[in-house]
């Protein structure tokens, strides 16, 4: 009897404690997947983690997107798309169910802000738009202003989501040239539409009518009205010219990256090294 208590009391020393690391890591990895803000550069005090927080859940849920604020102390040897990439699609992100995301970075190794953008998030976040978010945040990362930094990325990124995607939004891959035009008809469109539909139908068929009404039945006299004049014509070469134009080669659209001509609708994508499609990616130096 007191052997078998002297056993049970072993077993409990060894199920107890697993069980409460089995519990405390599935608790923490759920409270990680419903975090937005990963500070692993230890850049931000609690406050402002809580602020940034809340601005992100809000967008997230608005527009079914992951919306990801992440620091980085150490690179590990990756630049600072990887560092994003990588985070994104090592964490499941990929796979869980939203429309897309988006991961804002400030890469305290590489010194560079950064942001890759998946899914739909890649129709809003043209590459103008991502340039746009760096400028709003590299004086306040230049000046140490980190929180600040990250807080300008974010409220950008929610001010282009409400604006919605451009109506001249087009992907090109810089890998392999292809470029996808984005088709989207509004609701204002449609009914645009719908009415010049009717109104030009409407006109068609009241000219018809009116010309119907108007006709007058004759015969032509084909022999006192009729004049024909056959004459010879002959062509003769005089000179002949032969034009040389060097044609260049055709140039990806928009001219190259963001910032060197691209159209205002284009986003530059390419394939990161999980097999996805990511848009940005291009980064600014601090």
């Amino acid at each position: 009897m007191v052997e078998e208590n002297i056993r049970g009391k072993r077993k409990n020393v060894f199920f107890v404690p697993l069980l409460a690391a089995v519990f405390f890591t599935l608790f923490f990895a759920s409270a990680r997947a419903e975090s937005h803000v990963f500070d692993e550069g230890g850049l931000f005090t609690p406050q402002e983690i809580y602020q940034m927080e809340q601005t992100a859940e809000g967008l997230a849920q608005e527009y079914h997107m992951n919306v990801l604020l992440l620091t980085a102390a150490y690179a590990r040897g990756m630049d600072s798309r990887e560092i994003a990439e990588a985070f994104y699609e090592e964490n499941g992100y990929t796979e869980n169910g939203k429309h897309g995301g988006i991961v804002l970075l400030i890469d305290m190794d590489n010194r560079e802000l950064n942001l890759t953008t998946y899914g739909d998030m890649i129709h809003y976040i043209t590459d103008e738009r991502e340039e746009r978010i760096y400028d709003a945040a590299y004086r306040y990362a230049s000046d140490g202003d980190y929180a600040q930094a990250m807080t300008a990325m974010l409220v950008k990124t929610g001010q282009y989501l409400k604006s919605g995607i451009p109506g001249n939004q087009y992907t090109y891959d810089e890998e392999s040239g292809r470029v996808v035009h984005r088709r989207s008809v509004s609701g204002g469109d449609i009914v645009i539409a719908l009415g010049f539909a009717f109104a030009c139908a409407g006109a068609a068929c009241y000219t018809v009518k009116r010309r119907y009404r108007s006709i007058l039945q004759y015969e032509y006299s084909m022999g006192q009205n009729a004049d024909i004049r056959i004459t010879g014509q002959q062509d003769h070469l005089v000179n002949q010219y032969e034009t040389v134009r060097r044609i260049p080669r055709t140039q990806p659209p928009g001219g190259g990256r963001s910032g060197s001509g691209s159209g205002s609708g284009r986003t530059t994508v390419h394939r990161s090294s999980g097999g996805h499609s990511v848009g940005g990616g291009h980064g600014r130096k601090f």
